[in-house]
């Protein structure tokens, strides 16, 4: 699979997670840091899985894990961390036709640190897209009432 169909693959996934968190929560049984708790230890086991059977770590040795590229991965499971729990959190307790455009954002965000951080070329196509993706936000999640 190229790129393109691992993002859709990627965005389907994220949009059944919404759905079902907020079936998870909604009876307030389980809270959100349960659900997200259950749901991390899956995706830890599916992908620890998936490393061993792809030979990822096979070269590694224990100095790797404080290489720069270690760095990264870490500073990655800290932003992901925050990211994930406060959308699962966010779910328990708001709309998530005004919670998931909000934290959609993030797309808006890493469109601008990309084109900052990884010299990636600004031009007026992905400019206004930023723009138009911002207004679309604010009409979205403006328009829904909020519990």
């Amino acid at each position: 699979m190229n790129y393109v169909a691992w993002a859709i693959l990627g965005m389907v996934g994220y949009s059944l997670v919404t759905l079902l968190v907020k079936l998870a929560t909604r009876s307030g049984q389980f809270s959100s840091f349960l659900v997200l708790s259950i749901a991390t230890v899956i995706v830890c086991t599916s992908t620890l899985c998936i490393t061993v059977l792809r030979g990822d770590a096979r070269t590694l040795v224990a100095r790797d894990f404080a290489s720069p590229s270690a760095l990264w991965a870490y500073a990655t499971g800290i932003a992901l961390t925050l990211a994930v729990a406060s959308l699962f959190r966010a779910l328990s307790l708001g709309p998530a036709s005004v919670v998931v455009p909000i934290y959609g954002m993030f797309i808006v965000g890493g469109a601008i640190l990309g084109m900052v951080f990884l010299d990636e070329p600004p031009n007026l196509r992905k400019l206004l897209g930023i723009a138009l993706a911002i207004v679309s936000i604010f009409l979205i999640a403006t328009g829904a009432p909020r519990r």
